[in-house]
């Protein structure tokens, strides 16, 4: 995934966990046209 892609996914996971107060994995799972290691990529930079 590129760098800039990575962020925007980072920052708006981030966003979520403090508005909504939910895990990182819980919504992840909701970015369907991501594949797993995109996913992975994510949650390690969280």
């Amino acid at each position: 995934m590129s760098k800039w892609k990575l962020n925007i996914f980072v920052n708006a996971v981030k966003v979520r966990m403090e508005r909504e107060e939910r895990t990182p994995e819980e919504i992840i799972v909701e970015y369907t046209k991501l594949t797993a290691s995109e996913k992975e990529e994510i949650l390690a930079q969280l």
